[in-house]
Parts: C-alpha cells; structure tokens; sequence
C-alpha cells in the first residue's frame, strides 16, 4: 500500500529537490553572458516591436485624419457648385453632376450622391448609374464609422470607411446638402486608402526589420563588450590574487626566515657558550703538546687534523653569529667603494696564491650610505671569497660599483663553471652549499643583510663566463 504524504512534507521535498537542482548547475561565465544576451535581446526585442506598432499605428492615424480632413475640404468646395446646380432645370442637374464628378476622378476621388429618403445613390463616379441605386445593393452596404462600429447612412456625415467594389478600403466624408430639401440630399467624397494601408504595412515591416537587426546588433556588441569588460575584470582579479598570494607567501617566507633566524640565533648562542671554551681549551692543549713532545710526521699531520676540525668549528660558531647578529645602520655614511677596496687589499694574498687578477672599477659619483659597517664589510668579503674560489686558477673577477638612477649597484662576476638553475635557486637558503667544508652561510648572510638595508641580491650565470652577482642598495637623503 502507498504511502500518502501530508502536503505540507512534498512541498518540503519538492523545494528541497530544487535547489539541489540549482546547486548542481554549473554557472559558467559564458553561460552567464549567453543566457544575459537571450534575455536581453528578449526584452530588447518586444520593447521594439511593441514601441514600432504604436508608431506605424500613430502615423496611420494621423495619415487617415489628414485624408478625411481632405475629404471634407472637396467636400466643401463642391457642395456650392452642387446645390447651385440642383436649383437649376432638371436636365441641366445630371450634365452638372455628372461633370463635375468626372473633373474630380481623374485626381482618385469618389465622388457620389445619396438620396436618404429613397436610400438610394442617385450619382457615383466609380460607376455608370442608368438609375438610382439602392444603397444596400452598393460597396456602400459595407460602411462603418472610422473606429469600426456600424451606422446608418440615413442619419450619418462625417467621415466613415467602407470597401469598394474591387474591396480596397475606402476613407470617406459625408457632408449634408440644403437644397432641394435639408438633410435629403448627402454629397460623399471616397478615397481610395489601399495605397496607404500597403505603405503603412510595408513601412512597419521594414521598421521592424531595421529595430530588430539594430537591437541584435546592440545586443551582440553589447554582449561581447560586457564580455570583454568582464575578462578584463577576471583578469585583473587574477592579477589581484596572484599579487595577494606572492604577498602571502613572501610573509610566509619572511615569518619563516625570521623563525629560522630565531632559532640559529638561539643555537648559536647555546653553542658559542657551550662550545667555545671547551674548543680552545682543546686547541691550546694541542699547541701545547705539539710544542713540549717530538712527533713523528704521521702523528703531526694527525694533530694538525684535530686542529683544523677545531677552526672549522670556531669559523662555523662565528659565522653562525654573524648571520643572526642584527643590522645596526651606521650614524655616520660610509664610503662604500672605499669599504670594498679595503675588502680587496684584504684578500689579496689569496687571490695571489691562484694567480687572479681583479679589475675594478670605482664609482666617481659618490657612494656615500648608511650602513651597518661591520656587517657590511662581513657581506662583501663573503662574495669576493666565493668569487675567488668559484675562479679557475690564472683567471680575472670583474667588479664595479656606480650609480644607476636611485640605487647603488656593486656586481662582481667570475669566471669558471657555470651554477646548475638548482644551485641558483638555492644558494641563499642557509646551510646550503655545494662546497665539501662550506658552512652554507655566506650567501645567506649577503642576502639577510642587503634585504636589511633594504636593497636586493640578484644571482645570474653567464654562459661561457661563470657567474654574476649583483647587489642593488636604494640611496637615501643623508
């Protein structure tokens, strides 16, 4: 047996299925525009249609007012002649009338002559009358007031409509006679209103032809101008997002940065209390023994391993130190490129052991800054000792420091192999390195301050002369 629901409850089913349906639809964007232009051109459509009837039925009126108004003034210049002749002699009426009937013919008007108390047409241009004609045998059978609704053309004048013999729509006015009684007599005067209807249809044809493929057009432009105006905003939505999102990983990176920060600094503290001391009461032990016994060689070259590992292990306490160590911008401007000869004049011994030479050129136009000296001198001495070692031996280093619109810019490039697009990406990650005893510290620290200083560090391999590194600082007001 089946259940039977209670109205209420299908109701809730019924609207819940709906909009499970509407949720299901994929409202795509094209499908959004194209169902948009459907709906526009629906309405644009019949607003045109609807806006073209009532002009073509305007004017259709204001054209059938101006023939009966027409009408009337033949009517009128008629009715004078016509009477004057209906008060002459019997033979002389016909003559008249049938004269004066024959003038205006020729121009397309109807012109006739009821006779209302034998409801007869006793004169009529279209047609040859050997003797009166009943009314209601004629075209005039069929003739109604402007608006349709019927009459009696005993008791009418005024401007009525019929269809004449050949059923083309006449527009006609009635105009009382006074002789040979009032009101027997009724003067008519047709025109013939087909070439006008024939017009008035075409016109509205052809007026709607016009809207519509105006209004398509409209609609079509304005469809894909909507498109592309909605593209472009798309686009720049995307834009927005991905701006967002390169601004939402670069804090990303910079929380993370600084959470590594904290936590080498935190380590390198721990470490440098911790290790220091004990490291250097080792290393003076060894030069201790070293000194007071006699060794052989292989014992020796085993001392100085101990040693060396001991340095190594001091260098990395220091330059982990230094790359947490914060940026202290200077009171007073320091010479730039006098802080990067000093660094040369520094390693020249080693770039003497490889037989490099460096070519640098100065800047002439001041390269006076605020900067934290001490880390500064610490970042330019990291990439002239990594320019240094990435260099074959006998090979030259480029640098130069000038000034490029509002920024100070010291590239230094090397000869040798050219980095791998891993090690590019890579070579200012901390602890990073490619070097069998490197700390991975160095670059780290050349980034970490430049960034500090609110420059940036650009690394780049030149194909077929090594690599490039380029370090860009923002001048400053002093």
């Amino acid at each position: 047996m089946a259940t039977a629901f209670p109205e209420p409850i299908f109701v809730i089913m019924e609207s819940q299925a709906m909009t499970r349906l509407f949720r299901n639809l994929e409202w795509k964007p094209s499908t959004v525009s194209w169902a948009s232009f459907v709906l526009m051109g629906f309405i644009v459509g019949g607003i045109g249609l609807t806006g073209t009837a009532q002009v073509v039925s305007y004017l259709e009126e204001r054209l059938t007012a101006h023939t009966n108004e027409h009408n009337r003034e033949i009517a009128y210049s008629l009715l004078s002649k016509f009477q004057s002749t209906l008060a002459s002699d019997a033979e002389e009426v016909s003559v008249a009338l049938l004269n004066a009937i024959a003038d205006y013919k020729a121009f397309g008007f109807r012109i006739f002559v009821l006779d209302r108390s034998n409801q007869t047409i006793i004169a009529d241009s279209g047609t040859l009358l050997i003797s009166p004609r009943p009314i209601m045998d004629s075209w005039l059978a069929s003739a109604t007031r402007i608006d349709g609704s019927s009459i009696s053309l005993t008791r009418e004048v005024g401007a009525v409509r019929a269809l004449g013999e050949d059923l083309h729509p006449m527009i006609i006015w009635l105009q009382e006679m006074e002789i040979p009684e009032p009101g027997r007599l009724v003067l008519g005067v047709g025109k013939d209103h087909k070439s006008l209807m024939d017009f008035m249809g075409n016109l509205h044809g052809n007026l709607d032809s016009v809207l519509l493929l105006t209004y398509f057009l409209i609609a079509l432009l304005g469809y894909y101008a909507m498109r592309s105006i909605g593209r472009i905003y798309e686009r720049r939505l995307e834009m927005r997002l991905r701006e967002r999102t390169q601004e939402l990983n670069a804090a990303h990176d910079e929380v993370l940065n600084k959470t590594r920060l904290a936590t080498i600094g935190q380590t390198a503290s721990v470490l440098a209390h911790e290790m220091r001391n004990p490291l250097a009461s080792i290393k003076l032990a060894l030069i201790s023994l070293k000194s007071s016994v006699h060794y052989d060689d292989r014992e020796i070259r085993r001392m100085g391993l101990i040693m060396g590992e001991v340095d190594r292990l001091d260098e990395l306490l220091s330059k982990t130190l230094d790359y947490v160590r914060p940026v202290k911008l200077s009171v007073n401007p320091v010479d730039m490129d006098e802080l990067f000869t000093n660094v040369i004049k520094q390693q020249e011994p080693l770039m003497e052991e490889k037989d490099l030479q460096i070519n640098h050129r100065s800047c002439r136009d001041g390269a006076m800054m605020h900067v934290d000296q001490a880390q500064m001198h610490q970042a330019m001495l990291n990439i002239l000792k990594n320019a240094i070692e990435a260099s074959p031996p006998g090979g030259e280093i480029f640098s130069s420091l000038q000034r490029e619109d509002d920024e100070l810019i010291l590239e230094i490039s090397n000869g040798g192999e050219a980095p791998d697009e891993e090690v590019l990406q890579r070579a200012f990650e901390p602890f990073f390195t490619t070097k069998p005893k490197g700390t991975g510290l160095g670059l780290g620290l050349v980034k970490r301050v430049v960034e500090e200083h609110g420059g940036t560090v650009t690394l780049s391999a030149n194909a077929g002369t090594g690599t490039s590194l380029k370090l860009a600082f923002p001048l400053r007001k002093m």
